[in-house]
């Protein structure tokens, strides 16, 4: 009968993870994983002077399980969660309803923002505007502004997302394919705060693969949402995805030497020589940004346009 190879317990459900030898139990998967979640938050100073953190949930097994460690491994920080409602028919709803589930049971602070009431669009709202064509994009620029307005209007010390490995080997070898070194130097786990309305973003998750969160929220019985995003299918992130991990089966861990090597040789040589650009604040809205327009409000002005037509 097979072992757990970390405390020698048979009998039990074991579980194959490509970067650790052997089979592992629950029990010991979840002390591996919050072990693991820990010692990155403390090898990289991301709760530093941190009493009141923002975390960014939609739902997905990334964010909830962001959300259940963070409360688990640091009970004395006040967490309060936030959840953008995109007003995407049946799903955004489902969404809503796991999060505030969360909350509910665990006894945390939610902030619950529903773009169609208070901002009178939804996300799917841009699929309708002739040059968008990628609504992912959209998407991201939406929640990215939200996010940070929100969390510094609720004078949050950072905020936390659910960023994931996957996620930043997909997005590290995009930027290299494009040559976006601007792009490249922000990759980081920390990303501190550069402007008094900028509040300092942190990424808990960074080290943990897509399929470790998953198998958090799952033996933690962490409810989340099982399904994609209808936006989602056939993006050009997914296609990059299904590549790297053609990858990390012919070059074992290609997703964590690929990280460790832009985080530790290239990045730092780097950020050398690349100025950030200064920020400023928005004509529009007065958030920072490097235009006189931010993206949120250039995006935005032209569903109105489209709307007023």
């Amino acid at each position: 009968m097979a072992e757990c190879s970390r405390c020698g317990r048979s009998g039990e459900a074991l579980y194959k993870l490509t970067n650790l030898p052997g089979l592992i139990c629950k029990d010991c998967f979840i002390t591996y994983y919050e072990k693991k979640v820990k010692n990155c938050v403390i090898k990289y100073e991301m709760l530093r002077g941190v009493k009141n953190i923002g975390v960014a949930v939609s739902g997905g097994k990334d964010s909830m399980a962001l959300a259940r460690v963070l409360s688990r491994l640091f009970p004395d920080i006040h967490l309060k969660l936030i959840h953008i409602n995109l007003g995407i028919p049946s799903y955004s709803n489902e969404c809503q309803k796991i999060v505030e589930k969360f909350a509910d049971e665990n006894s945390i602070d939610l902030i619950i923002y529903n773009i169609r009431e208070l901002e009178g669009y939804s996300i799917d709202s841009f699929s309708k505007l002739p040059y968008v064509k990628r609504m992912c994009g959209v998407c991201g620029i939406v929640k990215r502004y939200l996010m940070n307005k929100i969390a510094y209007e609720n004078r949050l010390d950072a905020l936390a997302t659910g960023h994931n490995l996957d996620d930043t080997v997909e997005t590290l070898f995009k930027s290299y394919l494009k040559g976006d070194i601007e792009e490249i130097v922000r990759i980081r786990p920390l990303l501190p705060s550069t402007h008094p309305k900028l509040v300092k973003k942190i990424k808990p998750l960074i080290e943990m693969t897509e399929r470790e969160n998953l198998l958090y929220v799952t033996l933690t019985n962490t409810m989340h949402v099982d399904v994609k995003c209808p936006f989602f299918k056939d993006s050009r992130m997914m296609k990059r995805k299904k590549l790297i991990s053609m990858l990390e089966e012919e070059i074992k861990n290609f997703k964590y030497i690929f990280f460790k090597s832009h985080l530790k040789k290239i990045q730092p040589v780097l950020s050398k020589v690349i100025v950030e650009p200064a920020l400023r604040e928005c004509k529009v809205c007065g958030m920072p940004t490097i235009k006189d327009v931010c993206s949120y409000c250039k995006i935005t002005s032209k569903m109105v346009t489209v709307v007023e037509r």
